[in-house]
């Protein structure tokens, strides 16, 4: 049974992060994180999940590649310590090999229900897809379907994706912002992160492509990462 939706923001508590956006993301939406490798996709979708708990929320994150000791204990560098949580029952972290196929999401789903997840991050939806690499058709039907079924059933998803190189910054040359050049369309929201581009001490950036709903910064803006994670500095016009 879906869960009512909820009106109004999902702060993702994230510092700088959330003036982007009008103050975080939409209930029960998917969002997607894409970037080239090393931008820090995974270490977003960390924290935000970790500030979610502290909120009491319940969150499951699924892998597809990553070793769960090693993702653990790199979140732990940053003071996130979510082996003690999942000790406490407030998330799990759970790795599926995708090639267990038809019957993911339906595991998905009864993890979602007997959990009773309010947050799911994936991580990343580019595994997922490579599946149906050969049917760009079945790709986009069974990749809707997921986001559809996520947001039937109350839950707000952060999808990370990669690609090769990194993204561009100046977003009027068009190119794909996922290897499956799919789940871009899908998603509610779109968030780029880049390891180089604007200049300055940390030389990095984050931008939020698109959000439904929602009146947003445009362009990109400088990130740092820190000891304790992630931080937006204000817009400033480049």
């Amino acid at each position: 049974m879906a869960k009512a939706v909820k009106a109004g923001r999902l702060p993702t508590h994230i510092p700088g992060f959330d003036t982007l956006c009008n103050g975080g993301f939409v209930h029960d939406s998917v969002n997607l994180i894409t970037g080239g490798t090393g931008t820090g996709k995974t270490i977003f979708c960390l924290q935000f999940l970790h500030n979610q708990l502290m909120q009491g929320k319940r969150g499951l994150y699924i892998s597809f590649e990553e070793n769960l000791d090693a993702l653990v204990g790199d979140a732990m560098l940053f003071g996130w310590d979510f082996a003690k949580l999942q000790k406490e029952g407030k998330c799990w972290f759970i790795t599926f090999q995708p090639v267990t196929g038809p019957g993911l999401q339906a595991e998905f789903v009864h993890l979602i229900q007997e959990k009773k997840i309010d947050i799911v991050i994936v991580d990343s939806i580019s595994v997922l897809a490579m599946m149906y690499e050969y049917n760009y058709f079945k790709m986009r039907k069974e990749l809707y379907i997921l986001s559809d079924t996520l947001k039937k059933l109350g839950v707000t998803a952060l999808f990370t994706a990669e690609i090769e190189g990194e993204a561009p910054l100046d977003i009027s040359g068009g190119g794909k912002l996922s290897r499956d050049g799919v789940v871009e369309f899908i998603a509610d929201s779109v968030i780029t992160v880049h390891n180089a581009g604007i200049g300055g001490e940390s030389d990095r950036a984050i931008r939020v492509l698109k959000m439904r709903r929602t009146k947003h910064e445009k362009g990109p803006v400088p990130l740092a990462i820190t000891e304790k994670g992630m931080e937006v500095s204000k817009p400033t016009k480049f």
